[in-house]
């Protein structure tokens, strides 16, 4: 099994942990800290921290469920720090923010849902592809568009319809909207947009 691979100390399957979780974390870790490279710190601590502790680990639930709390709690960390130094300059002392269980789990199922439209959009068609991103990431309207991928409105219409469609099915009546209105400010930290070309 690939998990008890890893508990034994393989390599490959840290490298395996990490292209399954790591996206998900970074983004988990941007939205506490709107620090992209201390997100991407954080979390290459947490997979340091990750193959230090294996041995402990039940099964990949646990590991899953140790990277998130270890990134969250490296977050906390991090801006406790920088209002404990906010506090020696202004000489203010502020209640300390609560995080609760039901914050992280809300914080892991809007990154995590990301990382299902990520994997959704790679089953698009290359058209479906270019629109979406033309229009939920670079934001152009239709007509502009048209003219950078040289197809009437009509068409543009129907592969972004479609790809809607598609991605809809993940969300059984939640709000896709609100997590599309997130992909503009995850691709500047990220270079999503390398990612959705790397699929056309």
């Amino acid at each position: 099994m690939s998990f008890e691979k890893f508990k034994s100390g393989n390599e490959r399957m840290l490298s395996a942990y990490f292209d399954r979780y790591a996206r998900g974390l970074l983004l988990f870790a941007y939205r506490m800290v709107a620090n992209d490279s201390v997100a991407e710190e954080l979390v290459q601590d947490a997979y340091l921290k990750l193959w230090d502790a294996r041995a402990r680990l039940e099964n990949e639930a646990h590991l899953k469920s140790f990277l998130y709390l270890t990134t969250r709690n490296a977050c906390i960390d991090y801006l406790k720090g920088i209002e404990n130094r906010v506090r020696v300059a202004s000489g203010e002392l502020k209640d300390d923010f609560p995080q609760t269980d039901n914050d992280l789990l809300a914080r892991m199922i809007h990154a995590e849902t990301l990382q299902l439209i990520y994997a959704e959009i790679k089953r698009l068609s290359p058209t479906q592809q270019q629109v979406f991103k033309l229009t939920f990431i670079d934001g152009l309207r239709t007509e502009e568009i048209c003219t950078a991928l040289g197809m009437n409105s009509n068409a543009v219409f129907i592969a972004r319809s479609k790809a809607l469609a598609k991605l809809q099915k993940l969300f059984k009546g939640k709000d896709l909207l609100a997590y599309l209105a997130f992909l503009p400010l995850a691709d500047r930290q990220y270079g999503l947009p390398g990612f959705l070309k790397t699929f056309t």
